[in-house]
């Protein structure tokens, strides 16, 4: 069957070259293209360079209200555009030319919610090493941390049926709590291992000793561990309060939301960040988002 298939992009004050990248690599395999503004500082630089792109539509949500915010609106319009389906994708992340030739491949599944690729981030994974595993074509996905926003296939109807993106999430988490609604109410989300997108989580900064530990041995988590994502101390409070939301709420969040890894990850940022970052105040946002977590929701 031939589907028509919507993709949107979130902005929030992008790197406009690694956005170019992205939407080129994207264009001609969607119908149409929703670029959707989260008060960015140069989006009218945005909107002067993609202004001539025929399939590219622009929606101005003139400020930051959070990324869950911005996904519901693309949501929305796939939905008033009678797409089946619609691709979500980070505006710091480039999808594989034959992303959605594979998807399609699987459209027909009824109980499928969501199809997601397989991810190189932040150089953790290098395409070489991608292309040397021996991956069944298709994997099914039950951890519900292991689905990630970008570039993944959205079912617009299941999604909107379970209720959306939870916009009180502001950020991160939010494809977590989507994901774990997804697993709970019945619906699938598959892992299509023969295309992939490349992502960039923050500013990557490498940690040699790692590095060199997971060339001489091959341990998975020395390849998790070389690279480590640079966020902000808001960032990190969003994470810490989201997690422990997420835990409260689910049966099934997936091992990367108990408080053992959280505690554990959060020692690894206190160890491996730069230099110049305080602790402190590290610490403090990330403790005082895990006891916000009890005010989502209110006021």
């Amino acid at each position: 069957m031939n589907y028509k298939l919507g993709a949107g992009i979130v902005l929030y004050n992008p790197e406009v070259e690694l956005l170019k990248k992205n939407v080129d690599a994207l264009y001609n395999q969607v119908d149409k293209l929703l670029l959707y503004d989260n008060g960015s500082s140069n989006y009218q630089e945005v909107k002067s360079i993609f202004g001539n792109y025929e399939k590219i539509v622009f929606e101005d949500g003139v400020k930051n209200r959070g990324i869950a915010f911005a996904l519901n609106k693309i949501l929305n319009w796939a939905n008033r555009e009678n797409y089946e389906w619609v691709l979500t994708m980070d505006q710091d992340s480039i999808c594989s030319s034959n992303m959605i030739k594979e998807y399609t491949q699987y459209l027909e599944g009824k109980d499928i919610a969501l199809i997601c690729p397989f991810i190189l981030n932040n150089g953790k994974t290098t395409f070489n090493e991608y292309k040397k595993m021996d991956l069944p074509p298709i994997s099914e996905i039950t951890d519900p941390v292991k689905c990630i926003t970008s570039a993944c296939l959205t079912n617009v109807k299941i999604t909107l049926k379970i209720g959306g993106y939870d916009d009180r999430l502001f950020i991160d988490c939010v494809d977590i709590d989507l994901n774990c609604r997804v697993l709970e109410s019945g619906y699938r989300i598959v892992q299509v291992n023969t295309t992939y997108m490349t992502q960039q989580m923050g500013k990557g900064r490498v940690i040699p000793l790692f590095a060199k530990l997971q060339q001489l041995t091959n341990i998975d988590i020395f390849r998790r561990a070389k690279v480590v994502a640079t966020y902000s101390d808001m960032r990190l409070y969003y994470h810490s309060r989201n997690s422990r939301y997420i835990r409260k709420n689910y049966k099934n969040h997936g091992k990367q939301t108990t408080a053992l890894f959280v505690f554990a990850y959060y020692i690894y940022f206190s160890i491996f960040y730069p230099y110049n970052r305080s602790r402190i105040k590290m610490w403090k946002a990330m403790i005082k988002g895990f006891v916000d977590y009890k005010y989502i929701g209110k006021g």
